[in-house]
């Protein structure tokens, strides 16, 4: 019996996965995304917490930065789940609990036509590796955590994946996009719905975000109440599950009333809903959080837009569909356009997200 070196584990796994072994390893985001839908066939429903586990702990030992990776993998879950891989709702059997958790579920496969004729396969099938035949599945393109089936390989594809009981979702379904409107009156209903919540002067495991802080570093964002006064979007413990998303008051440190996130009826995410709040946050303060551009690095007719924030799924989804998910430098995550399509998303970032563009040399 032969002992496998660390470099041979990781490609045998990377193969397993149903990669190219010769390009990717188990640290890449193709390989994470890929053993969080592998884990998540066999675990769903479960917490997010729980999937992250179970992909990072056969992970120790094979990487030298445990730490760095499991960032990776929490920030490649919340990928696959804006995309729709994954699904997101209340834990039913804690429905009769004030705040219930939320409880993670394995989509059913299916797919999106992209404009171009391309197909974005989504979903997961229960304890398989995939929901296509080998031929299909060994023409699947893997760019980050997006699967794509090039509008070449045939011209009856997308009846192919009917007829194998994939679903064909429509664009705007897929989406799910709300309505647009400006920053100064999202802040302004937001902030009726907080005046209207009764006085509470005590919130177990609050944190904020410090909008004083930099736009161009999220993580940094995040501080302990300490002599804050305004209101911030934040986040609160609870006994079981995640911590729950909130907007909330404060007088000097000490909170006086709060709005949980996702609001009562919503179908979004609370994160959703708390990203978007913060970008009115940021953009009433008239320190808008940035988008940087730059030039394709692989095709001279594309554009790269780096985002330093995270913005809701339904952004998420509309890149996916009508760009690609790239390598990301000194940002949180980068998207490529075709140049013909950036105008286009320049005005998507202005009057759904209210971002600014970052300018040649700018600090802030």
């Amino acid at each position: 019996m032969r002992r496998l070196t660390i470099a041979e584990v990781h490609a045998r796994k990377a193969a397993e996965l149903g990669l190219d072994a010769t390009a990717l390893d188990l640290t890449s985001s193709e390989a994470i995304a890929a053993a969080i839908r592998r884990a998540a066939g066999f675990l769903c429903p479960c917490s997010g917490t729980t999937l992250v586990r179970a992909v990072s702990r056969p992970l120790e030992g094979l990487v030298p930065d445990a730490e760095s990776l499991k960032e990776n993998i929490e920030e490649t879950l919340e990928a696959l789940t804006a995309h729709g891989d994954l699904l997101e709702y209340r834990d039913i059997a804690a429905e009769q609990e004030t705040h219930p958790g939320t409880l993670l579920y394995a989509a059913p496969p299916s797919f999106v036509r992209r404009k171009s004729g391309a197909i974005l396969i989504l979903g997961i099938a229960p304890q398989r590796l995939s929901p296509l035949p080998d031929e299909l599945e060994r023409q699947i393109q893997y760019i980050n955590h997006v699967r794509r089936l090039p509008g070449t390989v045939a011209d009856d594809l997308a009846a192919q994946l009917s007829q194998l009981g994939l679903v064909e979702l429509s664009f705007e379904a897929w989406l799910r996009a709300p309505g647009v409107e400006p920053a100064a009156e999202h802040l302004a209903r937001l902030n009726r719905l907080l005046d209207a919540e009764v006085p509470a002067l005590e919130i177990p495991g609050l944190t904020l975000i410090d909008p004083t802080r930099s736009v161009r570093y999220y993580r940094g964002r995040w501080v302990q109440p300490s002599a804050q006064t305004g209101r911030f979007v934040g986040r609160r413990g609870q006994a079981y599950g995640a911590d729950l998303w909130c907007y909330v008051e404060m007088d000097q440190g000490r909170p006086r009333r709060f709005l949980d996130l996702p609001l009562r009826g919503s179908r979004a995410r609370g994160c959703d809903e708390a990203w978007r709040l913060q970008a009115a946050v940021d953009a009433e303060r008239a320190t808008p959080q940035r988008f940087r551009v730059r030039q394709g690095v692989t095709k001279s007719r594309t554009r790269v837009i780096d985002l330093f924030s995270p913005v809701p799924m339904w952004a998420r989804r509309r890149w996916d569909a009508v760009g690609e998910p790239v390598v990301s430098s000194g940002c949180l995550f980068s998207y490529c356009f075709l140049g013909s399509e950036v105008d286009e998303e320049f005005r998507f970032l202005d009057e759904n997200l209210w971002l600014a563009e970052l300018e040649q040399g700018e600090k802030r």
